[in-house]
């Protein structure tokens, strides 16, 4: 009997555990936003591959999932949905519900990441707020009552104020009130802004001159939204980065509550790390001076230089032709085109020319009747246009005044191209031997 006990509860425990698995499963979400080819997978990719998986590359919404381990003994204590979108035009009711922005003692049921591209900076602030601006008409759109909305939005600003850096200890009882231009904006939701391809700042300098100070505006307008909607800002570049350990351990504290025992960066340029909550307007003011000579109420798509814009405008619609529009107006483009015709002859040798450029019998049984007749034809041409030489009274090979039938056939066979023809001496075309002088 003792025995059956213990094989009850060992079952009884494998069945809770799969029971809480399962049920932990469905009740977190992590949502990332971001356009196409910013760098969504490839985040994703870093993140699973610390438990050895990896995702494919996929168009409109994504779906994928975490298995988050526990710290010390390695269990998986739960899987975490994500859900990627690529386009705004895409759904969000399918992936962020009225459950999810919700917190309890284990964490926050609901997360969001905006993913954007460093290598094209000046479009950073507008893709953010574009994004910003999905998110906050999709949980307008739900159907939370307002003491539960007020509740989560208190929550939120309540773990800034507990925020505090490790190795120091947080009086929890007493908190301060968040400094001003904190959390101005309160969607109920922690949120996250991760730059990727950071590793662009080479690129950019040589190509476009960016210097020090360009970068450092840049922070300056990232850390400012950031402040603006308590979210946290991740540097995260083409290659392995120290900081995607650092987001793996962020998403983690804030969804299950465990320690985030990492203190911020922001010295390295291009490994920045702040968590939400330690960031303030005074903080951000020592970056003011190196931005003296700009203008910081302008918009960093006005200030940064961009590169030449070589393309086409394809915002304008192009139709296409009718196919029989197209064919009546190269029928008239046709029709009006004048018509190449044979070269004229020169005066008195087009009957000369028409007799000389019919084939004759030796011609056609030497290779066929259509090989030879253009050669042939040019030849006798050639010669029919020869001017006659001084003192000729006919054409080459005729002898002047013979006629007739007693006349010399010395132009019946062609003679070769190569050697024109001559005119046969008299004593041989009348037959008569010459005599050699006495």
């Amino acid at each position: 009997m003792h025995l059956k006990s213990e094989d009850e509860d060992l079952w009884s425990d494998i069945l809770n555990d799969v029971s809480t698995a399962s049920t932990n499963k469905d009740k977190k979400c992590l949502l990332i936003l971001g356009d196409e080819f910013v760098g969504k997978t490839a985040i994703i990719n870093r993140l699973r591959r610390l438990e050895g998986h990896a995702t494919k590359a996929g168009l409109g919404l994504e779906y994928s999932y975490l298995d988050i381990r526990d710290q010390f003994s390695d269990d998986i204590i739960s899987r975490l949905s994500i859900w990627t979108l690529n386009n705004s035009k895409t759904s969000l009711q399918y992936t962020l519900s009225e459950k999810h922005l919700t917190y309890t003692d284990k964490g926050w049921n609901g997360m969001v990441v905006l993913v954007v591209d460093y290598s094209r900076p000046w479009s950073l602030m507008e893709r953010l707020e574009h994004w910003v601006e999905v998110l906050d008409k999709h949980i307008e759109n739900m159907k939370i009552e307002t003491g539960e909305r007020r509740d989560v939005c208190n929550k939120l600003a309540k773990s800034l104020q507990e925020y505090c850096l490790p190795g120091t200890d947080s009086n929890k009882d007493v908190l301060l009130p968040l400094t001003e231009g904190v959390l101005d904006q309160n969607l109920g939701i922690p949120i996250a802004v991760v730059c990727t391809k950071v590793d662009s700042m080479t690129t950019l300098e040589k190509d476009l001159d960016y210097t020090d100070s360009y970068f450092d505006l840049i922070q300056w307008h990232l850390r400012k939204f950031c402040l603006k909607y308590g979210a946290g800002l991740f540097y995260l570049n083409g290659k392995e980065s120290p900081n995607t350990d650092i987001l793996y351990k962020y998403i983690v504290h804030k969804m299950y509550s465990l320690p985030f025992e990492i203190s911020p960066s922001v010295i390295d340029k291009d490994c920045l790390m702040i968590p939400a909550g330690w960031d303030t307007l005074q903080k951000i003011s020592i970056l003011n001076d190196t931005l003296r000579s700009f203008n910081l109420e302008d918009d960093l798509n006005t200030v940064l230089p961009k590169p030449l814009n070589r393309r086409t405008d394809t915002s304008r619609e192009i139709k296409a032709e009718d196919d029989q529009a197209f064919l009546t107006r190269m029928q008239s483009l046709l029709q009006n085109q004048r018509p190449a015709g044979p070269r004229p002859n020169k005066p008195g040798l087009t009957s000369q020319t028409s007799r000389t450029a019919l084939p004759t019998p030796s011609t056609q049984g030497a290779g066929g009747p259509g090989e030879k007749d253009g050669v042939l034809a040019n030849f006798f041409n050639s010669l029919l246009n020869k001017k006659p030489t001084p003192g000729a009274g006919g054409p080459a090979g005729v002898r002047p005044g013979i006629s007739g039938a007693g006349a010399p056939r010395a132009s019946a066979a062609p003679a070769s191209p190569r050697q024109p023809s001559r005119p046969i001496p008299r004593s041989q075309s009348e037959g008569v031997p010459r005599q050699p002088s006495q």
